[in-house]
């Protein structure tokens, strides 16, 4: 029996819930309603689900600023240092730190170990489906597709070359690879992330090819990303799933079906790749009855972490990943 694998992925600001525990368990929620759901489905699926968890490199960093910031005399001068130390300092700190070129090596390694060991068992047949939150998704795009790795000689090359190399068409010529069956990203602020390829025509010398352009623009994902699609196309004659979930609550939710598309498009990829929908959902924001005046004040945005970290409790979501794994699967066609 065919198993689909659900490998999830977080953002950033996440730490475990209890001091010296060993995990976060954050996607732990998701996981057990998916579970639930598959379980009283009239045809359960064989489903195995991982965490990857990357916020223990963040912490001893973080710990070190967080120290030099106590020796300054100004410090218990500074309004609001509570929430800049729980909130500012974990959410602006993990993604700086991420793109360092040295702590995303460190990064690359440690999700390559954790990736190995959830897939150790898998067989030919079998399917990979990726579940996103936050940052999250910068991340595992950037270590699947970017051209920062691209080099030989820098720090990581080796380990995103073997994370590459398992997935099916990220690597040319490894038809061993476990094929990706569909994307889930929740709150994701990848469009924002991508900014800086918008004018990547215009500003590349004229003399450089797609790969070289590709090279020059080191966060640039979208070359690995159109042949990843075109290879997985080829071998599934079937579009992939990606569905982007959104709170309207959420200010680091932004849509991705317009967006993607527009990214892929200069490059030539074919709109039968990739089936990608933007979700709305609800629940965790501001209360759905409240008026329209009351969204875009303060104090709605001040309950965006809320909406921000709704999708792990989320039955739409979870709904729906099943039902993208079953269609995957054909039961649901």
């Amino acid at each position: 029996m065919t198993t689909d694998y659900l490998l999830f992925v977080h953002g950033v600001n996440v730490r475990p819930m209890k001091a010296h525990a060993e995990s976060a368990n954050y996607a732990d929620p998701l996981i057990q309603q998916i579970t639930k759901l598959n379980q009283a489905s009239g045809s359960p699926l064989r489903l195995e689900a991982s965490e990857l968890q990357w916020y223990s490199l963040m912490q001893q960093a973080e710990a070190e600023l967080k120290a030099l910031f106590a020796r300054s005399p100004n410090w218990p001068k500074f309004w609001f240092r509570d929430f800049r130390e729980t909130r500012i300092i974990p959410f602006m700190g993990d993604a700086a730190l991420y793109i360092s070129r040295y702590i995303g090596s460190e990064v690359a390694r440690l999700l390559l170990t954790q990736s190995i060991r959830f897939l150790e068992n898998r067989q030919a047949g079998d399917r990979l489906h990726l579940i996103t939150h936050s940052w999250g998704t910068v991340i595992l795009f950037d270590l699947l597709f970017a051209g920062r790795w691209d080099d030989p000689k820098i720090p990581g090359y080796n380990d995103v070359k073997t994370i590459r190399s398992a997935l099916f068409g990220i690597e040319p010529n490894l038809d061993d690879g476990i094929p990706i069956a569909s994307i889930h990203t929740m709150g994701s602020p990848i469009a924002l992330a991508n900014l800086i390829n918008l004018k990547r025509e215009e500003m590349a010398p004229k003399t450089l090819t797609v790969q070289e352009t590709h090279s020059v623009f080191t966060h640039d994902i979208t070359l690995g990303l159109e042949q990843f699609l075109e290879a997985l196309y080829q071998q599934r004659q079937r579009p992939l799933a990606w569905k982007n979930y959104a709170h309207p609550g959420d200010p680091i939710a932004y849509p991705l079906a317009t967006v993607i598309p527009t990214l892929l498009s200069p490059l030539g990829a074919k709109a039968d790749y990739l089936n990608i929908q933007d979700l709305l959902t609800s629940g965790g924001g501001p209360v759905e009855w409240v008026s329209n005046p009351f969204k875009s004040t303060f104090l709605a945005l001040a309950n965006g972490g809320n909406a921000h970290s709704s999708y792990w409790q989320s039955k739409q979501v979870a709904q729906t990943i099943l039902a993208t794994v079953q269609e995957s699967e054909g039961v649901a066609e």
